[in-house]
């Protein structure tokens, strides 16, 4: 009985030494306590500044929206530092012109959902694979509704509910591999709706929607209705359990939950838009390795995407490869990125061959007919 006495003291005192470090370690980190989920954390991270700088609207190029969390800004005309040219229409497109919701005769109409690749981050608007598309299909209407920083989940929102009552002949849904943990999280850059798996169905649930204007998330802190840590928790076990948690929301592999989350926004993606009469468009953008690597360390997400988005009888394009092939053909070319210490993404050469791809590709699905 003693020596379970000992073992059980020593027990206590490791454990109060390992909580006791860990609070110290985020004190003098001057960081908010650790959570088991990473949206949480992030959450805390925004409202902690917030307090702090008593600043709750969005940077100029962005407007809070309860649907989708964040859109672009309307009417916007900036030229944002190491930055191309943006505007926007009065609907918050990357478009200098307007449209009506009724189609103007002879014209056929192809919208663009996605991140920050399809919005065209870093570029002029005339420079964007939307604009350089349009430049290329003079019959078509070319609407670009792409938003930086979102996830699939957002992506597959704007269309159903901005994007759906303009009628688009074709919606491509620009994906990007990172996008695949964004789908998984319910707060980024600031809180947006989050899909969630409810069985092996492929069924979903959308949560977090409402999302919460920026003053009532704030409000809620300053009210103390919610508050960032406590000592009712510990720090040391939470940070135990978010390892946990970002291994199963990171987890690549079949049946983990990012793929199911994939697949069930890209079921809905693809049934909303046939029924509307459109046809929808998968378009995968790889991550900058691709060439500078064998083998991209995203590979087999961008092949699972590729992979779910034909057998749903979606047209696809690849931009890895065709990137690569075009390197090889024209080694003056050197990249299809901007440096990364200007943020990288695609620059206007990158942009231009994926206006070609897709000009090809709806050529080849007869689309253009």
């Amino acid at each position: 009985m003693k020596t379970f006495k000992i073992i059980l003291l020593n027990v206590l005192v490791t454990l109060l030494l390992l909580e006791g470090g860990t609070r110290l370690y985020y004190a003098l980190g001057d960081d908010v306590p650790p959570h088991a989920d990473l949206s949480v954390t992030r959450e805390w991270r925004w409202v902690k500044a917030r307090l702090a700088d008593g600043k709750v609207n969005f940077d100029q190029r962005f407007a809070y929206d309860a649907n989708v969390g964040w859109r672009n800004a309307p009417n916007i005309d900036v030229t944002p530092d190491r930055m191309g040219a943006i505007r926007t229409n009065s609907a918050g497109m990357r478009n200098h012109q307007e449209f009506t919701l009724d189609k103007p005769a002879g014209k056929r109409r192809l919208m663009i959902v996605g991140d920050s690749y399809s919005f065209g981050h870093g570029v002029s608007n005339d420079e964007t694979y939307a604009y350089q598309l349009a430049a290329l299909l003079p019959d078509w209407e070319v609407m670009n509704y792409a938003v930086s920083a979102t996830g699939t989940d957002q992506n597959y929102l704007m269309y159903e509910h901005y994007g759906k009552p303009y009628k688009p002949d074709v919606v491509v849904l620009g994906f990007y591999a990172l996008d695949y943990n964004r789908n998984t999280y319910s707060f980024r850059d600031y809180a947006k709706p989050m899909f969630v798996p409810m069985g092996d169905d492929g069924s979903l649930m959308l949560t977090h929607v409402p999302v919460p204007t920026p003053e009532a998330l704030l409000e809620d802190y300053r009210s103390g209705r919610q508050q960032i840590g406590g000592w009712h928790y510990s720090y040391a076990l939470a940070v135990f359990k978010r390892a946990l948690a970002d291994r199963i929301k990171r987890d690549r592999d079949p049946g983990s939950l990012g793929r199911r989350t994939l697949t069930g926004i890209m079921e809905r993606f693809v049934a909303s838009v046939r029924a509307e009469g459109g046809t929808p468009v998968w378009v995968n953008f790889p991550i900058r390795d691709v060439l500078d690597e064998e083998e991209s360390k995203y590979a087999v997400i961008t092949d699972f995407a590729v992979a779910e988005a034909k057998r749903l009888g979606m047209p696809v394009i690849d931009m890895g490869p065709v990137f690569v092939e075009q390197l090889a053909k024209h080694p003056e070319v050197k990249t299809f990125w901007r440096p990364s210490e200007i943020g990288g993404h695609m620059n206007a050469e990158g942009n231009r061959l994926t206006a070609v791809a897709l000009r090809d590709l709806l050529q080849r699905e007869g689309l253009l007919k």
